[in-house]
Formats: structure tokens, C-alpha cells, sequence
């Protein structure tokens, strides 16, 4: 109903545009009507590379033209987008969230759709014009996806241990978590916490909770910390933090040690073993001794889910379990995927999670 009442309004546009200048070309006619719709859209000027099927990221460097990833790698298109248009379009999003883009105000980040989130930098904090980044939050099945691996799924869910996804940049964190929280049964309560709206997964009893940034005057910021408090005042079965990144790290492992059995979160960190590191460098921004993070994240945290998306794509690496001895916090790996799942694959999980 929404769309088409924009696609009344615009058509609408376009015949007034006609009547007020009936000696425009019919070339110089379409551009102009292109342009406008391409302003008013939720995707912009981005629409048409937005909606190939396989784009997970698109880069826009100014006068160095436009990429394009669609699986492992980037590559560049022979396309061109027009800067004041960019601009414009970016600067008519940023209003309706009541935020700004210019010299004043030259970093940005907005969510264009469910699933898309874009950042863009103003001059003079990038050289030669603006810097657009986006991302595509494709929840899609995994290359390893088979029977083996939706039973992996159901095993983690079912075992109630509180998890850690970790993984780099584009390694399909927020997707895996999108599939776990669907294998969750639909009489339970699920809280996701989010900076964006990135998670996508279909759940009966799932409620969000999004942060914000403060508006141009410096108002009405609402931090991931603050979420996590309210969401164990509504009674959570679970409770899941789209990104771990700085001192939300604390709410979030309190929360894990308040009986909220199988919930969890997803991390930046280029291996399993680095996530306790990772875990405790957060912590220690707030003030939090080492000692004292670690031995939190060992009292919270079950499993670690580790993703690997450099050779074929999003896939799971490796599934470890936490353990603490002497005082000391080892990662310690209960299931390894080279390929594909495997039967041995499935019951050596199985009996980890049953110890």
C-alpha cells in the first residue's frame, strides 16, 4: 500500500512537470523523471545494483567510479552515479531520521531498507567528493548448508549454551544468527538488540530493540547498554546483541548470568581464540580489569561460532567451547568443517553439547 502510494505521488510529479514545461526533450523529459525517482525510492540511486541478487556490498569512491562485491571479491563497474543526485538523496534520508550531511556534519550512517545500512563520508574528511559504503545483509543459506547443517543449528538452540558468533567483516555473522534464531520455538520470547536492522529472521515472538545516535542538536541518543537493561524488564527467554563492539560487552555478559539460557551475540575476531582477547579489550575501555572480564566472558559464554567467508563465501569454520582452569580462560575446539558437515561432524557436537 505504502509503494503504491508513492508511485501515485510520483506519477503525479512527473504530469505536473509536463504541463509546467511542455518544450522539454524526451530524453532530457526521462532523465529528469529517472532522477526523480530514483530520489524519492528507498534505494536512491542505488536501486538497480541493489537489487542483483548476489550483491552483499557496494562502494561508491568518488572519482574513482563504483564496486561491487558479489561473492569472494570486488570489481568494478562501468557505471556512473551522479554526485548531486547522491547527495540530495542522502541528505533527504538523513531528515527523515532528523540528522544532517554537509561540511557540518560530513559522517553518516542510515538504514535504507530492512537489511541495507549505509555510511558516507562529506569532504573534508575524504578527498575528491563523497565516499559512500554499503552493505547488504543477504539472509541467505550458507554454502554449507545441507541437513547436517540445520541439525547443527537445532543442536546449538536445544542445548541452551549462550554463544559468541565470531568472524571478520562480511563473514555472515548477523546471517548464521538470523538462522539460529528461527530454530528457536515460537513459545519463546526473544529480544534482539541491534544498531541497525540487520537481523532478519522470521520468529512469532521476536521483538527489536534499536539504538540511536544523538539528533543534530545532540539529543535523544539511546545506547546499546541502555536496550540490554530495558530488555530484562520485559521478561526475555532470550536475548541476542547484533554486535558486540565496545562497552555494551558488560551489559551484555550480566545479562548471559541472569538465567537467560541460549542467547549470545556476534563479535569481530579473526579466530576463536582471539574472542576472550577481544572480549576483555572491550571491557577494559570501561574500566573493567582483565582478570575480571575474562573471568566474566568464561562464567556467560558457552560456545564460540567461528564464520570464514575468504575462500567460497559465508561458511562456518569451527565450533569451540569455553573453559576456565587456574584462573585462566582456553578456547577449546569441539568441531572443525573443512568442507561439509558430516555424520562424525554432527555426533562429535552432539556429545560436546550433552558434557
Amino acid at each position: 500500500m505504502k509503494e503504491e502510494i508513492l508511485d501515485e505521488i510520483r506519477n503525479q510529479v512527473v504530469t505536473e512537470l509536463i504541463k509546467k514545461r511542455p518544450w522539454i526533450s524526451e530524453i532530457d523529459f526521462q532523465s529528469e523523471s529517472q532522477s526523480f525517482r530514483d530520489l524519492s525510492s528507498g534505494l536512491g540511486p542505488f536501486t538497480e545494483l541493489l537489487e542483483r541478487a548476489n550483491c552483499t556490498d557496494l562502494f561508491i569512491n568518488a572519482n574513482d567510479g563504483v564496486w561491487i562485491k558479489e561473492g569472494a571479491g570486488l570489481k568494478k563497474l562501468d557505471y556512473l552515479i551522479n554526485e548531486e543526485l547522491l547527495i540530495n538523496f542522502i541528505r533527504l534520508q538523513a531528515l527523515r531520521v532528523g540528522k544532517h550531511f554537509d561540511q557540518a556534519h560530513p559522517a553518516i550512517d542510515l538504514e535504507l531498507s530492512e537489511g541495507i545500512r549505509l555510511h558516507a563520508l562529506f569532504p573534508p574528511l575524504v578527498e575528491h567528493g563523497v565516499h559512500v559504503s554499503i552493505r547488504v545483509n543477504q539472509k541467505q543459506a550458507h554454502p554449507n548448508c545441507n541437513d547436517f547443517y540445520g541439525e547443527v543449528l537445532t543442536l546449538i538452540i536445544e542445548s541452551k549454551r549462550n554463544f559468541l558468533i565470531s568472524g571478520g567483516t562480511g563473514s555472515g555473522k548477523t546471517t548464521f544468527l538470523s538462522h539460529l534464531i528461527e530454530k528457536i520455538p515460537e513459545e519463546q520470547r526473544i529480544l534482539v538488540i541491534e544498531d541497525t536492522r540487520e537481523i532478519l529472521a522470521k520468529h512469532s515472538h521476536m521483538l527489536r530493540l534499536q539504538s540511536r545516535g544523538s539528533n543534530s542538536e545532540g539529543l535523544g541518543a539511546y545506547s546499546a547498554r541502555e536496550l540490554i537493561r530495558q530488555a530484562l524488564r520485559m521478561r526475555p527467554d532470550r536475548i541476542y546483541l547484533g554486535e558486540v563492539r565496545g562497552s555494551d560487552v558488560l551489559d551484555l555478559l550480566l545479562a548471559l548470568n541472569t538465567g537467560h539460557e541460549g542467547s549470545g551475540g556476534t563479535i569481530h575476531a579473526n579466530s576463536p581464540r582471539d574472542v576472550p582477547n577481544r572480549v576483555a579489550a572491550l571491557a577494559m575501555t570501561i574500566g573493567i580489569p582483565r582478570e575480571g572480564a575474562l573471568a566474566l566472558f568464561a562464567s556467560s559464554i558457552n560456545l564460540i561460532i567461528h564464520l570464514d567467508g575468504k575462500r567460497d563465501g559465508n561458511r562456518i569454520s569451527s565450533i569451540s567451547r569455553v573453559v576456565a582452569r587456574e584462573k585462566s580462560v582456553f578456547v577449546e575446539e569441539i568441531l572443525s568443517v573443512d568442507e561439509d558437515f558430516s555424520l562424525e561432524n554432527l555426533l562429535a557436537l552432539k556429545k560436546a553439547l550433552i558434557l
